[in-house]
């Protein structure tokens, strides 16, 4: 069994020096990828170019299967970012995928085909996993609709074994940014820090959600509803987006609001020009967390405020969010603000 991106178009030439040089297209007459071929960037490049791109699907094939399975309750009960992040994904599975046969799912050797893509993608392991963790909800979905007869990609162990609950923010690092870093930027750590949110629901606060007293959030990736008491600290963001009549609490330098892609490539830039490396937008929701810990915050107080249900506050919150003994009691010693 081969699998191969579906539509690209190469065509090779001869340069001036004599040496030859392969250029590959979306598809035959489309746009040329620029990334590197067989890495994660040339598939994601691709999956970019043609998602919205019309296709002849043909049944019976992995892409009449992803369609079936978009279609289903099971993917409409998601959360609208949940289903916009898997199709996002599918998007690259499908361009490896669309044309594979449903009925070679199940054959013997395909678990080591889909494992050996996988692995293609093991300089990015989290992405991996994610990956390879979608096509294995398909096949589940599948499997249990009896649409195939075997899961072959049940029980994969993952590339990615790392956490970051012991990376967070240091004060050196928090006060670099605040003080120095771009208005527009600061405010959005500071809301995070403040408030426990994703990077998601931080760009799409607001004015109008805060009473002056209490902010009301509905979660993107969750759907739940939680209401924070606002910090004295990002009270005057707060009043003033309302003052100003905003539609959103954050905005660009140019007053406008971000958009998800454009946030990240200026925080990227203002990091690396502040010289902050090793820590990520989202480290801020355990470096918040971690430090309320430390402070005497129990888990389900932090729980009421993170957005976590009862039933699971415990278990993902230590796993994923709080630092270890050493880092609580170094974070005790600095006595952070």
């Amino acid at each position: 069994m081969k699998a191969r991106l579906v539509g690209i178009h190469s065509v090779t030439r001869r340069l001036a020096d004599g040496s030859k040089v392969t250029y590959h297209y979306a598809w035959r007459k489309g746009p040329r990828i620029l990334s590197k071929p067989g890495t994660m960037a040339f598939q994601q490049e691709f999956a970019r170019l043609t998602m919205g791109r019309e296709k002849n699907v043909r049944p019976g094939t992995i892409g009449s299967l992803i369609d079936d399975y978009m279609k289903s309750a099971e993917f409409q009960a998601n959360a609208p970012a949940t289903r916009h992040d898997d199709e996002r994904r599918f998007a690259i599975f499908r361009a490896k995928f669309e044309t594979f046969p449903v009925a070679a799912i199940e054959a013997r050797g395909s678990r080591k085909l889909f494992l050996d893509w996988r692995d293609t993608m093991r300089d990015a392991p989290r992405s991996a996993d994610m990956q390879i963790g979608l096509a294995a909800k398909l096949f589940a979905w599948a499997k249990d609709n009896e649409t195939i007869l075997r899961n072959p990609l049940e029980r994969v162990s993952r590339l990615h074994s790392g956490s970051r609950k012991d990376i967070i923010w240091s004060n050196t690092q928090l006060d670099t940014l605040l003080t120095r870093g771009a208005p527009h930027l600061a405010n959005a750590a500071l809301l995070a820090l403040w408030t426990m949110q994703r990077q998601s629901d931080i760009l799409t606060m607001t004015p109008i959600a805060y009473d002056g007293a209490r902010i009301m959030i509905k979660q993107h990736k969750t759907g739940a509803r939680i209401r924070i008491a606002a910090a004295e600290a990002i009270k005057p963001l707060l009043d003033d987006a309302k003052a100003a009549g905003r539609q959103r609490v954050l905005v660009n330098s140019f007053g406008q609001n971000w958009t998800s892609s454009g946030f990240r490539a200026s925080w990227r830039k203002e990091l690396k020009r502040l010289g902050i490396a090793g820590v990520t937008f989202h480290d801020l929701r355990g470096t918040a967390i971690t430090f309320a810990h430390a402070n005497g915050a129990t888990i389900q107080q932090i729980a009421e405020i993170s957005g976590h249900s009862p039933q699971e506050a415990e278990s993902i919150i230590r796993r994923h969010y709080l630092a270890g003994a050493e880092v609580i009691e170094a974070i005790g010693k600095a006595r952070p603000r």
